[in-house]
Formats: C-alpha cells, structure tokens, sequence
C-alpha cells in the first residue's frame, strides 16, 4: 500500500504538524514506570519523569502480573507500566530487523514492527493493554490495519490522488495528499502547497481550489473528503465510521467531493 521508494515532497510544516497531533499518539509522551528484569531479578524500576514510585514488588516472576501489579501501585503517577526481559530485546529486535526486504512496502515492515512484539509477549509485556497497541508511535484513526488496506483497495482508483482535510473553522487546518500508482501503492505522501494556492473564502470555494490543484499536480483526485476539527475527531475515534460520516453530513460538517459512486452511495440519504 505504501510505496517503498515514496516521494514525501513539499509539505506545509503546520499541516503535518497538526495532522499527527490528530492521529498520532507517542509512547514517549506518555508517563510510564519501566521495569527491567534478567530472569526475574530486577535491574531497572523507573519512572519515566524520575518521580518517586511505590516499587511494589521486588521480583519478577509473572511479567503480566507484575506490570498490573506496579501499575495499580501507581496509577495516579503513570498512563501505562512496562516490564521487560532484557535478553527478550536482543532477541526481538534480531528477528525483526532480519525480516526486512528490499522490494516490500514500507507499510508491510512498518506494521510487521508492531506484530511481532507479540511473539514476544512474556517477554515484552505493558500494562494496561498489550505492547503491540502501547510502544512506539501508534495510529488512532479507529480502524485496523487490515481494514484500511481493504478501504482503499475498495474505493481508491488506480493512478489517482486522495485528498483529505480538517478545517477549523473556514481556515484548512490540516490536510493529508496521496498519489497511488497503477497497483494502488501510494508513491506520494504530502500535503496541500499552502505557497501554490490562496486557500481563501468558504469551506467549499477553499475544497474547490485544492481539488483543482490536486487534480494538476497529482491527479486525477478520485477522493475529496473534508470536515471540520470535531468532526475529524469523531470520525477518527470511532470504528463505525459510515454512521459518523452520515451524521457529518447530515450537519452540514462533511464535503465528499469528488468521490467514486460506491462510497458516495454510503453517505447519501
């Protein structure tokens, strides 16, 4: 799906700013007691922050246990507790990095980083919700990976470009570009060139100039979809994603234009 030579090319510094803020959530932002054990004897227990812990236990002999263990101990400190393995890190790591392959999609070895911490999951174990959906930078956008590689096989035309944006207000506050190739594999990712366009007047004198442009620049845009902040953020937080779209347009909080008539078809009243 993503390109493994993909072109990231002339993006608006604010628009991508603000669009991981919306669908990206670091590990590294968030407060967190790390415990490292080599075979059950503690080597490391720390906060994040360096903030005084109750170290509630003193062993590791259940890594599941333990991690809930210290997390109730100190929930009112931390978002999440990580108990680690330390041979468990060589080994996860060395299988990881040996199934990389030159040819394959970025996407593929992106979520194949995620997937295969559960090989490990004794060994590499958060509490609360497992390491795979806890470490690293993770999606919110409410759907599974295997659903959005569906969606856009479903609805994206091959040789097509794919605009979404968030406004705030009548201002385009953020806004996502794809290009796809003639098998559906996105070859560009960028945003809209705020220095190429006005990006003046209404929502939809604003949709209309950046579809044109889309449509010269990487085109033809088979897929225009654009709602305000709010409505990004319950169509990202939800996974019945048709119903808020239909509630999005329903309030007048939703411009799908253009679209393939499959999809237009599930917001249509």
């Amino acid at each position: 799906m993503l390109h493994e030579n993909v072109q990231m090319l002339d993006m608006d510094v604010n628009h991508w700013r603000n669009l991981q803020n919306l669908v990206l959530e670091s590990a590294k932002e968030k407060r967190r007691i790390i415990v490292i054990h080599e075979d059950g004897e503690i080597v490391k227990f720390v906060h994040s922050q360096r903030l005084p812990i109750v170290k509630s236990i003193d062993r590791v002999d259940d890594p599941h246990a333990a991690a809930e263990h210290v997390y109730r101990a100190n929930r009112h400190l931390v978002d999440f507790v990580a108990v680690f393995e330390r041979e468990a890190f060589d080994r996860y790591f060395g299988h990881w990095q040996g199934t990389w392959r030159a040819d394959e999609d970025l996407d593929e070895f992106a979520h194949r980083t995620y997937a295969t911490l559960d090989e490990y999951a004794d060994g590499l174990v958060t509490y609360p919700g497992p390491a795979r959906s806890t470490l690293g930078l993770q999606w919110r956008v409410g759907a599974s990976y295997a659903e959005v590689k569906a969606a856009v096989e479903r609805y994206v035309p091959a040789d097509t470009a794919v605009v979404f944006g968030v406004f705030d207000g009548d201002e385009l506050w953020a806004s996502l570009v794809l290009g796809f190739d003639a098998d559906r594999r996105a070859h560009v990712v960028t945003t809209v060139d705020t220095f190429d366009l006005t990006l003046h007047g209404s929502r939809r004198d604003v949709v209309r100039d950046v579809i044109a442009w889309a449509d010269r620049t990487y085109g033809p845009c088979s897929i225009g979809l654009f709602t305000g902040l709010d409505g990004a953020r319950a169509l990202l937080g939800s996974r019945e994603k048709v119903a808020v779209l239909r509630v999005l347009a329903a309030r007048g909080n939703l411009i799908l234009d253009p679209a393939p008539a499959e999809l237009a078809s599930l917001v249509s009243f």
